[in-house]
């Protein structure tokens, strides 16, 4: 079975589907979608990854700068390829996935209230 994950990075208006899938040999295949042409570079070049590149923040393939390319350090997909390969591990639990379907990264402005006032980050 494939583990997706779809990044909106509504900042430069672009979308991208990262698919993993888990090999025979423990490797994982990635494939990855998008409007975008220096994330389909990135996508040409990350097409297959180990559980060290999953777990291995610092020294994964997901992150070495003549992979990453072109990239920003702001855009989404390097995450969602993560998310998508710890999902596909059995790292990130699927019914939590499911229920929350997704994580968020927002601006916080002085003005902006949260709708969970009892939240820590809430604002008085």
């Amino acid at each position: 079975m494939a583990s997706t994950v779809d990044a909106d990075m509504r900042m430069c208006g672009r979308k991208a589907r990262v698919t993993v899938s888990l090999r025979d040999d423990g490797d994982l295949d990635v494939r990855i979608e998008s409007d975008c042409d220096v994330v389909m570079e990135y996508a040409g070049r990350l097409t297959r990854i180990t559980a060290d590149d999953v777990v291995g923040f610092e020294h994964s393939r997901v992150n070495k700068d003549e992979v990453r390319g072109r990239l920003t350090p702001t855009c989404l997909v390097p995450s969602a390829v993560y998310s998508a390969a710890f999902l596909e591990l059995g790292m990130t639990s699927e019914s939590l996935a499911r229920r929350e379907k997704g994580n968020s990264v927002e601006f916080v402005f002085p003005e902006r209230r949260y709708l969970n006032t009892d939240s820590a980050f809430s604002e008085s």
